[in-house]
């Protein structure tokens, strides 16, 4: 008689919960758009040793608490050992001679769970071959001169930002077209940190890479990185999650740590640029849906014309309804912002 491994019970217990209908589900999951994306790289990094049995464990009990992956139950075998109390040692040999042969089909169909586990890893790497993309509204400065005096105004500007997410070392990289100094890859980092928290998927042994452009690469030298972190932030949450990004809403935004929007500057320009894009919502920090509005009074007093102008500020949305049908809308953090961006 073949000894028992020990290893049993934990085979018994996953083959207990339907191989059968893991199998379906496996078999399935390449027509069925159902599974969320952050489930199919669990599985991907729990395949190849780069995430927990725990991580692993969590992503299929939310695709059975999501009825994503029925799971049918099992009549008990009575007979299966049952009671010992009673039994001759011929009839125990042959009880444990009957269990180590089910052990032995267990194991086999546990070892073709593991490999349609890992087939399931490679097609889910397949399918997140195409980066991610989000569109983001900074500003450059536009210097203009009489001949005497220099001004500066600024333009607003929309960014193109992809992330690549890819096995590594959990290097954070921002590559764009020339140098455009410490502020993106500041933001970059406090969006992989912000991510985290949210997802609670661990990035450490994961490199981010976030590329970006414009439609005038050499305005990159000039464009401010810091308001683009709310956005990169947006972008890197929905790849890790699998969630779409509603390319009408646009947004302007620091990230702070705790994954707050922090304030901005030449909020108005930035809109005008989200309006001439298309945007139909344009996400700005809390308090910062204003536009400063010039008002001027002339009088005369002889020959001489006095002018004394003011300057208040008026909501910024529905200048932008009246000119592009787009509305400001105030947010306070990055989940507020993930509302808008996820919605259809």
């Amino acid at each position: 008689m073949r000894p028992i491994k020990p290893s049993i019970i934990i085979i018994s217990c996953m083959i207990l919960i339907g191989t059968s209908t893991i199998w379906h589900f496996l078999q399935a999951s390449a027509q069925e758009p159902a599974i969320p994306s952050w489930v199919k790289n669990t599985v991907k990094w729990w395949s190849q040793g780069q995430t927990t049995d725990s991580d692993f464990l969590q992503a299929i009990q939310y695709l059975i608490d999501n009825n994503i992956l029925q799971v049918s139950s099992r009549p008990t075998q009575s007979n299966s050992v049952g009671n010992m109390s009673g039994v001759s040692g011929n009839q125990l040999a042959v009880k444990l001679d009957d269990l180590q042969t089910r052990y032995d089909t267990l194991e086999t169909k546990y070892n073709l769970l593991v490999q349609q586990v890992r087939n399931l890893g490679d097609h889910s790497s397949n399918m997140n071959d195409n980066n991610a993309t989000i569109s983001a509204v900074a500003v450059s400065p536009v210097i203009q001169s009489d001949g005497f005096f220099e001004t500066t105004t600024y333009q607003g500007a929309v960014l193109k930002i992809t992330v690549d997410v890819r096995d590594g070392t959990g290097l954070v990289l921002v590559n764009t077209a020339i140098p455009t100094g410490v502020d993106f890859q500041t933001s970059a980092k406090t969006a992989v940190t912000v991510a985290h928290n949210i997802t609670g998927i661990d990035l450490s042994k994961k490199d981010v890479i976030f590329s970006i452009s414009t439609g005038n690469n050499q305005n990159l030298q000039a464009v401010d990185g810091g308001s683009a972190g709310g956005a990169m932030t947006v972008l890197l949450i929905s790849d890790i999650l699998g969630k779409s990004i509603n390319s009408q809403v646009l947004m302007t935004g620091t990230i702070q740590a705790d994954g707050t929007i922090g304030p901005i500057g030449a909020a108005a320009e930035k809109a005008d640029a989200a309006g001439q894009f298309g945007a139909k919502i344009f996400l700005v920090p809390q308090g910062q849906g204003v536009m400063p509005v010039q008002t001027c009074n002339k009088t005369n007093e002889g020959p001489i014309i006095y002018q004394t102008c003011t300057t208040e500020e008026k909501p910024l949305s529905p200048a932008m309804e009246s000119k592009y049908g787009m509305q400001v809308i105030e947010i306070n953090t990055i989940q507020d912002a993930l509302k808008y961006f996820n919605s259809s």
